[in-house]
């Protein structure tokens, strides 16, 4: 019973470890952005190809069943093109801290998409710390300096709106494969990103940049955190994923010394005490 306790315990700090390091890798993607001096579409078509080109060479690593491409598959992948596209472009219109900080209320936005489509219902809990979550956005949003910030904004909240949304449907339809569909996903943000880009091969310099983005801020992270979750609770996975609310916008104050501002960081820090106030009772529970 002892050795089987701490097999156990060597598991969940094994998929903490995963979890952690992948949350890392996500936060790098401000960096990367900041760093790439490419035109928004160009910047798009390349990281979407390179993306998709290391989504596929995971999906054909881990073999499984054939893709259906009915229209369930289609769907999901729209919103990851979506959700990608609306990323990338914040990142360039806004401080990155802005971006992560909408993107923490992820639990609350899908939650409320899972009640408008599926009437889902919504405990007391839930409820509250949507509305506290609520609060830290307005103070983020309110006080943008500019149309920029606020185009910013308004895309972050775009792409967590479509990453909830795709939640909902892998979470409906367990027959989609998430690497396939964000796969396609990618595909189709390059394609859609084609007509609009300049047409011209960028230099050696910003090439190896887009492949690192590409490679570690969207395969290699997604990969750690899809393996480490199996050994970790989904409550823990969601806390430790708020690292890249902390983590991105740091990285970026370092190399760059950009200023989230006062009301960022407190806007951030009621968005994330309410995250953190919602799952902590889960987090509490005695595990098996």
């Amino acid at each position: 019973m002892r050795r089987s306790e701490e097999h156990g315990g060597r598991r969940r700090i094994y998929g903490l470890i995963l979890v952690g390091s992948g949350t890392v890798l996500w936060s790098l993607a401000g960096l990367f952005v900041r760093a790439i001096d490419l035109g928004l579409w160009d910047l798009i078509l390349w990281r979407s190809l390179f993306a998709c080109l290391c989504l596929v060479a995971i999906a054909m690593a881990r073999p499984a069943e054939a893709v259906r491409f009915d229209w369930r598959f289609c769907l999901a992948a729209c919103f990851s093109a979506a959700a990608m596209f609306c990323y990338v472009a914040a990142l360039t219109m806004t401080t990155v801290a802005n971006v992560l900080i909408i993107y923490a209320t992820l639990p609350f936005v899908t939650a409320a998409l899972a009640f408008a489509v599926g009437r889902e219902a919504a405990s007391r809990r839930l409820l509250m710390a949507s509305s506290l979550s609520m609060i830290g956005i307005v103070l983020v949003a309110g006080t943008s300096s500019g149309m920029s910030d606020i185009k910013g904004n308004i895309l972050a909240l775009a792409m967590t709106l479509s990453f909830g949304a795709l939640l909902i449907l892998t979470r409906r339809l367990r027959a989609l494969n998430i690497v396939h569909v964000n796969a396609a996903g990618a595909a189709l943000c390059a394609v859609a990103a084609f007509p609009f880009s300049s047409g011209q091969l960028p230099g050696y310099g910003a090439l190896a940049l887009i492949f690192m983005l590409a490679l570690l801020t969207t395969a290699l992270a997604f990969l750690l955190f899809l393996a480490g979750g199996r050994y970790v609770a989904s409550s823990e996975s969601a806390l430790i994923a708020l690292l890249d609310v902390v983590l991105g916008p740091l990285w970026v104050w370092l190399v760059f010394a950009e200023d989230p501002g006062k009301w960022a960081i407190a806007g951030g820090s009621i968005v994330m005490a309410a995250v953190v106030w919602y799952f902590w009772p889960s987090l509490r529970r005695p595990r098996s």
